[in-house]
């Protein structure tokens, strides 16, 4: 089964990821000190959506970047399941363009505001989807300098670190991740960069602790 597993890790996406997470009752030890913040995005976003929606000259750009906004506050809460439903909507609109539009708007904006944590995991998100993943790299590092008890970062930068086959880098940060809060999810990645690295001991180790996660992947 193991074996079966690795062959499907090189096409698990970030949102792919956020589903593993959903499988997990257990409650949120480390989160983001943003937290705040995040909760109060995601009640203006949805007004705007609802807003934009009732116009008869809606405008699609507008509700993009709003859900795109939805979905990585959520992402940051732990909601994976609303996270998933405004990135799959952003999937079904994809032309190529969508990840782009949102990187050159946000860029603008994080030039004015450097340390902006919002707008860092904006550009995190969604240079990741453009499979910029070196530049995603440095966002998410930065990320985690600005917010260190997010565990859904660390998580990220390990994937990032994953894609871009530096799995001694991956495997430091996932632990960090565990040090933080023991969960499957965190399991499962190190279980990935341990076969990777042939290490097959430690892989089915800690794909045998992520328990249903890694059934559910075989499933997708």
């Amino acid at each position: 089964m193991v074996l079966q597993i690795m062959k499907r890790i090189s096409i698990v996406s970030i949102i792919s990821l956020f589903l593993i997470i959903s499988l997990f009752n257990s409650p949120i030890v480390a989160e983001s000190k943003y937290k705040a913040e995040w909760q109060e995005l995601i009640k203006n976003n949805q007004k705007i959506i609802k807003k934009n929606d009732e116009k008869e000259d809606k405008k699609e750009d507008k509700n993009i970047k709003a859900h795109f906004r939805l979905g990585v506050a959520y992402a940051n809460l732990g909601k994976i399941d609303r996270a998933k439903k405004e990135f799959d909507l952003l999937s079904d609109l994809n032309d190529g363009q969508t990840a782009k539009s949102i990187i050159k708007y946000y860029e603008a904006r994080l030039e004015k505001n450097p340390d902006n944590a919002m707008f860092l995991n904006y550009l995190g998100f969604a240079n990741y989807a453009s499979h910029n993943y070196k530049v995603s790299l440095k966002l998410f590092k930065k990320i985690i300098k600005n917010d260190p008890k997010n565990i859904w970062s660390y998580n990220y930068l390990g994937t990032i670190y994953g894609k871009l086959e530096k799995y001694d880098q991956a495997e430091k940060v996932l632990q960090k991740s565990l040090e933080l809060e023991e969960n499957r999810y965190t399991h499962f990645l190190l279980g990935a960069v341990y076969y990777k690295q042939g290490r097959i001991f430690k892989a089915l180790y800690h794909i045998g602790q992520s328990g249903k996660v890694a059934t559910k992947l075989l499933e997708w």
